[in-house]
């Protein structure tokens, strides 16, 4: 067993919320006690083999980062560039750039690259803090691609030394860029690869569902076969344009409801009714200039859950804690409930009750941080850890 000890702050995400002078006891990979040092059970004391000494700092859950596209080739900074002098998401993509420009680079990068490629990436997460990542595939738009990528990020996900992976089948990101695709037809096939997905590692099925991408009915289409299949559905909801995205997340119960950046106040309302969580990516709110409707996203009680959505085109934020001091200063959310999103609403996002919060039974997976106080990730913009503990053992420091 080991102890953290001397842990002058203890986020718990749970009711009892912070605890000052705490101590954490974990048994392999589960924590075994929390609470106030001192108060230790004398027969876990007992089987300590472990002790570290936080020094008096903060202490958090690991952060999840409840939305990602980390396996890419190549990279599109000449359209970031683009996009800084005024050009839209729209007019990026119909030069030949935005997802279809990634999605030739992807296909024609050999497969062991591009999984060498991804755990280098999946890597700087764990250096910010995030022990959980949901990774999307999304860059091939082809079966046999989309599937490979799927059981890349499923060999992934059985190592030690890269965060948990919660692996999502995208392959309705986009129109294939090939000459004979139609949305209709590639939205068909989509559904029918839901269940090799399933068997390849895939949890979530997830569809671009908006403005010049896949409409509702394709959308509804795709993620019934998906449920059919036993993924649970995700949607990419009213990003660029209010289309009906939030409504059929709440109308098949989804998961998650990812970006809302064009959502209301009534979409707010059915969300929340329905148990959907609201994923949202400050980054990229900043990239295209419009925000989601937090403040009635709160005030309908729905779960919000952070993402950094890192992709190559519009964000290549990895650290959390960024994300987290952004929520903070362009959502308006109170550090603690953006530090909620980011652990918390990241579990419901991913639809795990064994994470996200510090408590007996759930996973051992927490951060130092080199903080005395949460209030640090609001002023830092990239709170950096001291220590991570992934499974119960050091991963980083």
């Amino acid at each position: 067993m080991r102890r953290l000890r001397n842990i002058g702050r203890l986020f718990t995400g749970t009711p009892a919320g912070v605890i000052e002078g705490a101590a954490v006891i974990c048994d392999g990979e589960e924590i075994a006690w929390c609470g106030k040092s001192g108060d230790e059970p004398r027969e876990l004391l007992e089987s300590l083999t472990d002790e570290n000494d936080c020094g008096g700092g903060l202490v958090t859950a690991g952060l999840i980062d409840a939305h990602t596209h980390p396996v890419y080739a190549g990279d599109r900074l000449a359209e970031v560039a683009m996009r800084s002098a005024g050009a839209t998401y729209s007019e990026i993509a119909k030069a030949g750039g935005g997802i279809v420009a990634t999605v030739k680079a992807t296909r024609e990068e050999p497969i062991s690259a591009l999984e060498q490629a991804t755990a280098r990436r999946l890597w700087n997460w764990l250096e910010g803090g995030a022990t959980t990542v949901e990774a999307k595939t999304g860059y091939h738009l082809q079966r046999e691609g989309e599937l490979e990528a799927t059981r890349l990020l499923a060999r992934l996900a059985q190592r030690a030394d890269l965060p948990r992976i919660e692996i999502t089948f995208l392959a309705a990101h986009a129109l294939p860029p090939d000459r004979w695709a139609r949305m209709s037809s590639y939205a068909k096939e989509v559904g029918e690869w839901c269940e090799d997905a399933y068997l390849a590692g895939a949890r979530f099925c997830d569809v671009f569902c908006d403005r010049g991408y896949f409409s509702v009915p394709q959308t509804r289409s795709i993620l019934r076969a998906a449920l059919k299949a036993k993924l649970i559905p995700r949607i990419h909801a009213d990003e660029l344009d209010r289309t009906g995205g939030a409504r059929l997340a709440a109308e098949l119960h989804a998961v998650s409801a990812d970006h809302l950046l064009r959502a209301n106040r009534a979409d707010a309302i059915a969300l929340a009714g329905a148990g959907v969580v609201a994923t949202l990516a400050p980054g990229t709110a900043l990239s295209i200039g419009k925000l989601p409707p937090v403040k009635e996203l709160v005030e309908a009680g729905a779960v919000i859950a952070l993402g950094t959505d890192h992709n190559p085109g519009t964000s290549g934020i990895t650290s959390m804690s960024v994300v987290v001091a952004l929520a903070v200063a362009v959502f308006k959310l109170s550090v603690e409930r953006a530090l909620l999103a980011a652990t918390l609403g990241g579990a419901n996002s991913i639809s795990r009750s064994d994470r996200g919060v510090v408590a007996a039974h759930k996973l051992a997976d927490l951060v130092l941080w080199e903080a005395e106080h949460e209030g640090a990730f609001a002023w830092a913009y990239g709170l950096k850890p001291r220590v991570v503990w992934l499974r119960g053992a050091q991963a980083f420091a």
